[in-house]
C-alpha cells in the first residue's frame, strides 16, 4: 500500500518554497502527495487593480501546475489570505482533511519561528497554519469524542505517524536535496505571480546551502520531526 503524505500550509507555493526539494524526492521514492492549501492567497497581489477573483483565479491556475508537476492532488479550504487564525473551526476542518487523506506523515509549518535570516518576519499565516495543524494532529484527529460531527460525515479517527515541520529553528532532520534543487525552483517558479526566476534562482539556492551546511551538504531542507503513536503513555515507557 502506498505511503500516503499531506502538508498543511497557509498559500499556494508554501509547500513548494519550504519542503519542495523534499516533497520532489518523496514522490520519487513512491509517497503519494495531498497538498491542502488552506487560504487563497488572496492578498498576492500589488496591483490595486486586481480584484479578488482574479486573484484568486491566478494563484489557483498556478497550484494546479506545481501539483501537477508533483504528481499531487491538491485540498483547497478557502479561507481568507493574510488574517488567518488557528480557530476551532480551522482546527475541525483541519482534522476533516487528516481523516479523508489518512496521512502517515504530515508536513506542516513550525509554528514557533518568527523571525528568519535576520530579514524575514514569519507571515502571521504561516503560524496560524502550523498551530492549526499540529493541534489537529494531536490529539484531535485520533480521538472519536473530538468533532463528533466528524463521524457522521463517515470520517473515523486516525493516527498521524509523524509531523514534519519546517522552516524550523530546531531541526533534528535534514533531507539532501542537492540533486533536485533546479527542479525545486522550477516548482516555485510555477507561482510566476509570485516569484521572477533569476532572483529565486539565487535566494533559495542560498537558503539551500545554508539548511545543508550543519550535515555537509550542497543544498538541503531541514526539519523539526514528531513520532506520534496510538498510546503515547506506551509510546514513552518503550513498547
Amino acid at each position: 500500500m502506498k505511503r500516503r503524505l499531506l502538508t498543511i500550509f497557509a498559500h499556494p507555493d508554501d509547500a513548494e518554497t519550504a519542503v519542495g526539494g523534499s516533497l520532489l524526492t518523496w514522490v520519487a521514492e513512491g509517497w503519494d502527495l495531498t497538498l491542502c492549501v488552506i487560504t487563497d492567497g488572496d492578498k498576492g497581489t500589488n496591483d490595486p487593480a486586481d480584484d479578488r477573483a482574479s486573484v484568486i483565479g491566478r494563484r489557483r491556475r498556478e497550484q494546479t501546475a506545481a501539483a501537477a508537476r508533483l504528481g499531487a492532488t491538491v485540498m483547497y479550504l478557502g479561507y481568507e489570505d493574510s488574517v488567518l487564525q488557528p480557530t476551532l473551526d480551522l482546527r475541525r476542518d483541519l482534522v476533516r482533511v487528516m481523516r479523508q487523506v489518512r496521512p502517515l506523515r504530515v508536513v506542516a509549518n513550525d509554528p514557533t519561528v518568527w523571525f528568519r535570516h535576520g530579514l524575514y518576519i514569519n507571515h502571521p499565516d504561516h503560524r496560524a497554519a502550523g498551530q492549526a495543524a499540529v493541534e489537529a494532529a494531536y490529539p484531535a484527529v485520533k480521538k472519536a469524542s473530538i468533532f463528533p460531527e466528524l463521524l457522521a460525515e463517515g470520517l473515523e479517527p486516525h493516527v498521524v505517524e509523524e509531523i514534519w515541520l519546517s522552516p524550523t529553528d530546531e531541526p533534528d532532520t535534514w533531507v539532501d536535496i542537492s540533486g533536485v534543487l533546479d527542479a525545486k525552483i522550477e516548482l516555485i517558479c510555477d507561482h510566476s505571480s509570485q516569484f521572477a526566476p533569476e532572483p529565486t534562482r539565487k535566494a533559495f539556492t542560498r537558503i539551500a546551502a545554508g539548511a545543508g551546511k550543519p550535515k555537509g551538504l550542497a543544498a538541503a531542507e531541514a526539519f523539526r520531526t514528531l513520532r506520534l503513536a496510538a498510546n503515547t503513555v506506551r509510546a514513552l515507557a518503550g513498547e
